[in-house]
Formats: C-alpha cells, structure tokens, sequence
C-alpha cells in the first residue's frame, strides 16, 4: 500500500470519499469482495485520515518487547524471529525523507527508529523499516531489498482500529496495549514473530503472490494472531475468503458507540452522518454491532 497522509486537517466528507479510495488500494492486498460494506477499518485508512494536532515532543522511546516471545508463556510454538540492527544515522535520514517524499511538516519531522532485517526470507517483501513523528502522529514506511518503499501507515494517539491489531501491510501493523506478541504464517510456509515497536509490529516475511483466482474456501496470502502477554490468543485474522467475507461485513461502531464506523447496508449517500442516535434507515441493529478499540501508544 503506497498512499501516504496528506496534509492533516481533512474535512469528514473528504476523509469518508478517500476511505473509499484507498479500498481500491488495499484490494491488491485482500483481493475479496467488498460486498456493501462502506467504510476501510480507520487502522487501514489512517495514512488518509490524520488530523491536526498541536505538535508534541516526543517521550523517550523504548521497544515494546519486554513481553514478547521470550519473556511470555504460550501454548502457540514460537516462529523464525527476524533479526533486526539498527540503521545507521545517514541511511535513516535517507529512508525518512523518502518516506515523506514531497510532503513537509512545521516543525519538520522527527526521526524516532529505522531498522533493518539481518536475516530476511530469500523472497523478502519488505526489509527495512523507518517511524517517524510528524504534527501528533507516528507513521512508519517499509522498503523493499532494493529499497523501494512498499508501504506505510500512520495513526494518532487515540485513534480507533477495529481489532487488537491491524494489518495494514505485508507484515506489518498495528496493534494495542495488551498486545504482547504477533506472529505471521504466509500461506504455506512458516510462522514468522513480528517486531514490536511504538505500538506497530514488524516482520520480514516472503513475498506470497496474490491468487487472482479466489473462491470461498481459497486460503489468504497470510494469517496474523496476536497473543496477550500469557500466550493467550486474541485475535486471528482471516484464514479463507469466506472468513474475510465475514469479517468485511461486521457492523462497527466508534468505542463511545456514537456512530457507525462500517456496517453492510445504506450507501454513503443514504446513511446520513453515520450517527447511532439517530440512525437513517436501514443502518443495522446497535445489538448487532461491536465497538471498536483504541490505539493508544502516544501521549
């Protein structure tokens, strides 16, 4: 996914018609009908739906990782952990300003972490890793071998995301507190433990080609799981279409239960400001839905 935040500040309209563009961006991933549901999950448009925000200094940083594999119990057998070294000062310079590319930030944006895998699978989507603060956010970019970028994602703190974590990326994500553990399993092959940092996860894992012929019972490109720091599963992600069927046509409401996030029924057009008050006609049953969290890892 290559979209970017644009500059913050986005009328509602205009965040709402670009959720739907960046669907058509996100089909490569997902490849699955989108039947009627209307909006992306807010963790996978958020690189569209930043909003302004007094700019902030940033606490010092630490990674996530005190309650990882290693320190968890769990009954899930462990994968191939990648291997990350840190980048040095000149390459991450240059990783973040082509993760910006043309956009600038005033104050200008803050380098926080860049990151490379040391021991990446011979097929590699993604290799290299940078985050960076820019006006109350955090937003990262993934590179490729050859150091192409190809993907990136940004959230601000408090922002909803309708599961413990969420995949924006080829194994990559985000996730929130209580999340202790992320494992990737692309189709086929092996588990990979995913990185945690600054409330997104990271993993060099191989690149699965797309199947551009999919029925129900066809298996996704890659299924994520996410575990609480006892080793208790939390989350799995879709394994079939079916199952991402299922999952896309969920009601879901914002976490106070105010409005309506995604939901399969009136168009845009007809659901009114998406209000659960005052519901328009059609809009599902509140009991029927569920309420999204929170992404909390910034001040």
């Amino acid at each position: 996914m290559n979209t970017l935040p644009p500059e913050r500040d986005l009328p509602a309209v205009t965040r709402t018609r670009q959720r739907h563009e960046l669907m058509a961006i996100v089909d490569h991933e997902s490849a699955a009908p989108r039947g009627r549901r209307r909006f992306v999950p807010l963790a996978a448009a958020a690189a569209v739906v930043l909003v302004v925000g007094a700019a902030i200094a940033v606490p010092s940083l630490r990674n996530d990782k005190s309650a990882g594999p290693a320190g968890s119990p769990t009954t899930a057998a462990l994968g191939v952990r990648t291997v990350f070294e840190p980048l040095d000062a000149r390459r991450h310079a240059a990783f973040v300003a082509k993760c910006l590319g043309t956009r600038r930030f005033s104050p200008p944006a803050k380098q926080l972490d860049g990151f490379e895998a040391v021991n990446p699978p011979e097929n590699a989507r993604v290799t290299t890793f940078v985050i960076y603060s820019a006006i109350g956010g955090w937003d990262y970019c993934g590179f490729g071998p050859k150091g192409n970028r190809v993907g990136g994602h940004g959230l601000n703190a408090g922002q909803p995301i309708f599961d413990p974590i969420s995949e924006t990326g080829v194994g990559t994500g985000a996730y929130v507190k209580g999340v202790a553990r992320v494992t990737i399993t692309p189709r086929g092959g092996k588990t990979y433990e995913a990185e945690l940092r600054h409330g997104f996860y990271f993993a060099s894992v191989p690149d699965v080609p797309f199947d551009r012929t999919r029925t129900d019972s066809t298996p996704e490109e890659y299924v994520t799981r996410a575990y609480d720091g006892n080793g208790k599963l939390m989350y799995t992600s879709p394994r079939t279409v079916a199952e991402l069927k299922v999952r896309q046509a969920r009601c879901v409401l914002d976490p106070a239960g105010k409005t309506y996030l995604a939901w399969s029924g009136p168009s845009l057009e007809e659901s009114g400001d998406g209000s659960t008050e005052h519901p328009a006609p059609g809009m599902p049953d509140l009991k029927t839905c569920m309420r999204a969290l929170i992404w909390n890892w910034l001040p």
